[in-house]
């Protein structure tokens, strides 16, 4: 077996998203999980890691389901941690499970980081159309402009948190219904194949999911 290194910037285990990602592993690939917030309670994450003026805004799961929202320049320093510990315990692979912006991190084996990748591959499938991206949390629209924007893309944004119902993801998807978007891409590895199906139901849209991407991604590298 080959281990791939799952390292989120919340909580392990993330009983949500590993039945996902292992379903899109080649034969022979092992996933292990890494929480840069294993360490933390929630109170603490929302004391020292609250996001700052200016500071991208990161959303992702404590192990008991919570939401946690908290700075993206602040987790820094604990992701790199968990690759450190990743890479010394033989990983041959690693997957940071977060669409966030992250600056260079260092590593040993191939890394795999969901953003450029995640954007690239939107821009080759818009062809100059517009898209639509679904974003966890409101603090994250205006972020979403820009950052889609620097890559060439032309976004409609919509708001639904994969932490919270159902429900919400199939309003914020409703919405557009008959928007003339070229596909909707769902912006946080929070969410799964299950919301992937409603929102693709819901919005009439195709959906291009992060998780599954990135594990299809490491599987033909490594698989």
């Amino acid at each position: 077996m080959r281990s791939i290194a799952g390292i989120t910037v919340g909580q392990s285990p993330r009983i949500d998203m590993t039945d996902d990602i292992r379903s899109k592993l080649a034969p022979g690939l092992e996933l292990i999980e890494y929480g840069a917030l294993d360490d933390m309670t929630l109170e603490e994450v929302e004391r020292e890691l609250k996001p700052l003026p200016g500071d991208e805004v990161l959303v992702s799961r404590m192990r008991d389901g919570r939401q946690a929202t908290f700075s993206g320049t602040r987790i820094v320093p604990l992701v790199q941690k968990r690759i450190d510990e990743a890479e010394a315990a033989g990983a041959d692979a690693i997957i940071l499970l977060c669409t966030g912006g992250f600056p260079e991190l260092r590593h040993k084996v191939p890394l795999i980081i969901p953003q450029p990748l995640f954007y690239s591959v939107a821009h080759a499938l818009a062809g100059g159309r517009t898209i639509a991206v679904m974003v966890p949390d409101k603090a994250q629209v205006e972020q979403a402009r820009a950052w889609w924007g620097d890559a060439g893309l032309s976004i409609q944004v919509v708001q639904a948190s994969p932490y919270g119902g159902l429900d919400a993801i199939a309003r914020a998807a409703r919405s557009l219904r008959g928007s003339n978007c070229a596909f909707l891409c769902l912006d946080c590895m929070g969410f799964s194949v299950s919301m992937r199906d409603i929102a693709r139901r819901e919005s009439g849209l195709d959906v291009l999911l992060p998780r599954t991407l990135v594990a299809s991604t490491v599987s033909e590298l490594l698989g």
